[in-house]
């Protein structure tokens, strides 16, 4: 199904943060990049300038209108995920099994909001809660720092 304008910007933001995620499902490959203390410092950063932010979004104007049509439950999920993402990502350092359970839980939060959340619910949602949606999400700078990219505006 094609995403509505509306949530387009959740959806990019979705895009980026899934970059970190299976980069952090990759932790002690060998490889620079995916060094858990190197990418430890992404999730961070990520949390700071991307995640936490896209969160209070979500959790201000999309949780809200999914409990207005009735969808109490999807919302309670997403509630939990982010206090799983907040618990598993504020930790100060973290070995190579921390970084891939935080990478498992982000790909998983992820993917249940695109496929389950914004499929099922994304014509149902009301005009206006749709309207603040893309509204706080131009005004809510957002970046991933596992990219560098920036989700779009």
């Amino acid at each position: 199904m094609k995403r509505r304008p509306e949530l387009r910007d959740l959806s990019d933001d979705h895009h980026t943060a899934l970059v970190l995620a299976i980069r952090c499902k990759r932790a002690g490959s060998g490889r620079r990049e995916d060094e858990p203390a190197w990418l430890w410092a992404q999730v961070a950063r990520a949390f700071a300038d991307h995640l936490e932010p896209h969160f209070r979004i979500e959790e201000e104007h999309l949780l809200p209108a999914l409990e207005t049509i009735g969808e109490a439950e999807l919302a309670a999920r997403i509630r939990a995920d982010h206090a799983a993402l907040r618990d598993t990502g504020g930790v100060e350092t973290a070995d190579t099994a921390t970084v891939r359970a935080f990478g498992a839980l982000l790909e998983a939060h992820i993917r249940f909001e695109e496929r389950d959340v914004f499929e099922s619910t994304q014509d149902r949602l009301p005009k206006a809660a749709l309207e603040a949606i893309a509204a706080a999400c131009r005004e809510t700078p957002r970046t991933c720092p596992s990219t560098g990219i920036e989700p779009s505006r």
